[in-house]
């Protein structure tokens, strides 16, 4: 299972985001997700609570994914 590992570095990505840019509160990450992609976005839903559980800024934010055209996955938005 790969998603935990991408949920992992989507929250540092997340993480270094914030603090370059002084923000303390995440409300959410939207992802955007290649339908053709072998990411299962019902995991990534699931294991998103668990990553981000002891991680103060994320705390109570939600994970929204849209599935798109092609193979990849990127962070379309982070909501402050």
């Amino acid at each position: 299972m790969h998603e935990l590992g991408v949920l992992t570095q989507v929250v540092r990505t997340v993480r270094r985001v914030a603090d370059q840019n002084h923000i303390e509160k995440i409300k959410h990450i939207t992802l955007d997700i290649g339908k053709d992609s072998t990411f299962v976005p019902i995991f990534l839903k699931k294991l998103y609570p668990v990553t981000i559980d002891q991680i103060e800024l994320l705390k109570g934010s939600e994970l929204k994914i849209n599935m798109v055209q092609g193979t990849g996955l990127q962070i379309k938005d982070i909501g402050y």
